[in-house]
């Protein structure tokens, strides 16, 4: 699922990237899994420094038809090639309320190995993505608003890097990664200028590699707390502390396949 990723939730990061600062009084989402997130819409005065206006928004895009908030669990991504037209997303496109999703890192499942793998798609040089999205100003029955936005994503079929991931009879995406210099264009530009931008990003520049598993904190045995032991916090804790013996398999890298064949990009769209 393109919608995977690691949201850049430090101001440093985005102040650098995207010239803004995220609101106040909300703490961000750790992963796109739970929470509000940050996204970035135009901003109502426009400056030259900041890219737009930094908000916090559910993803999975909510129309104005939805009677309940779970329908954002099916539309945390948007093709492109139907957004004109899909009852869920056509109001937010031809409104123009066009979004950047300030991303880290993807995260997305290889099988080449032959097992299951979660691989972490970053660019080269480590710097935040701005991911192309569709946002929506959505009211709940009871009167609640809320902010929900969706990711766009395009045909990767062939890609160096997006159209080796997922289970071989799984349809390739990629989400659109929208390079810094044309950001802005994305926000204020036209419909039609915008739609020029929903292309594949080089997989030259990215890079990919497998996520190793977390080591999970260590606990103390329960029987430790029902002896009496005068010098049990000494040597509980140094136990506790003791470095497993197991050895670290360093993470492998994505190796360069078959070059990316021509041809149309965006399916439908041109």
């Amino acid at each position: 699922m393109c919608s995977n990723y690691e949201p850049v939730t430090d101001n440093d990061r985005l102040l650098t990237s995207f010239g803004v600062t995220l609101p106040e009084g909300i703490d961000p989402a750790p992963d796109r899994g739970a929470g509000v997130l940050p996204l970035i819409v135009p901003a109502e005065v426009k400056s030259p420094e900041a890219l737009g206006d930094a908000r916090f928004g559910l993803l999975g895009l909510l129309p104005h038809f939805a009677t309940d908030i779970g329908l954002s669990r099916h539309t945390y991504s948007c093709h492109a090639e139907t957004m004109k037209s899909s009852p869920a997303s056509r109001e937010s496109w031809w409104a123009g309320r066009r979004c950047v999703i300030p991303v880290e890192a993807i995260t997305e499942w290889s099988y080449e190995s032959g097992r299951p793998e979660l691989w972490r798609i970053q660019q080269v040089d480590e710097a935040p993505m701005g991911l192309a999205g569709l946002w929506s100003d959505w009211t709940s029955p009871a009167g609640e608003k809320v902010l929900s936005f969706s990711v766009l994503t395009i045909d990767a079929e062939g890609h160096e890097v997006f159209g080796r991931l997922n289970t071989p009879a799984h349809e390739k995406r990629m989400p659109v990664i929208l390079p810094i210099g044309v950001q802005a264009l994305w926000l204020y530009g036209s419909l039609k200028e915008a739609e020029r931008l929903l292309v594949r990003y080089p997989a030259r520049q990215l890079q990919a590699a497998s996520r190793e598993p977390s080591e999970k904190a260590r606990h103390e045995p329960m029987s430790w707390t029902s002896t009496p032991d005068m010098f049990a916090p000494e040597w509980h804790a140094l136990a506790a502390e003791q470095p497993r013996k197991k050895a670290v398999r360093a993470p492998r890298a994505l190796l360069p396949g078959p070059p990316e064949r021509s041809g149309p990009t965006t399916g439908d769209l041109f």
